[in-house]
């Protein structure tokens, strides 16, 4: 089938509006808090993680949620390796007023993940998450 823009842009919109849609139903917030949840928890494991994990990442991701993955970022810049805790702590000032800030949200986040990209879920980003919700249950019994 030859490339159409008037149905790939429409059909790439939809798929990240479901993204939004489905976000904001586990968090029970807003779509424009939970699209604040979702672009403050990929730009903070991106500038965490090397370009070829990035890459690797933004490859899975679809169209307009790649966007928003590459969005702002300098693949120059060395990445800032970040402690569990530390990029636990970022995510946690990242989040809108809106939303709860604790463990759950990276839970919740993680779930989307899993539903939206199955086996294609990258292993880093998968880890990361995993870790970062680890490192706030651990924060919190402190």
């Amino acid at each position: 089938m030859p490339y159409s823009p008037f149905r790939t842009f429409p059909e790439a919109a939809q798929e990240a509006g479901v993204w939004v849609r489905e976000l904001a139903d586990l968090l029970g917030c807003e779509q424009r808090a939970a699209y604040d949840v979702l672009r403050a928890t990929l730009h903070a494991v991106r500038d965490s993680l090397s370009v070829d994990d990035n890459a690797k990442i933004g490859n899975s991701l679809p169209v307009i949620v790649r966007g928003i993955y590459y969005e702002g970022w300098n693949p120059m810049k060395m990445a800032t390796q970040l402690e569990p805790g530390a990029l636990s702590t970022r995510l946690l000032g990242l989040m809108p007023s809106t939303v709860s800030a604790d463990e759950q949200v990276l839970v919740k986040i993680l779930k989307l993940l899993e539903n939206r990209l199955g086996d294609k879920l990258p292993a880093r980003l998968d880890v990361a998450l995993k870790v970062c919700t680890q490192a706030m249950l651990e924060m919190q019994l402190r």
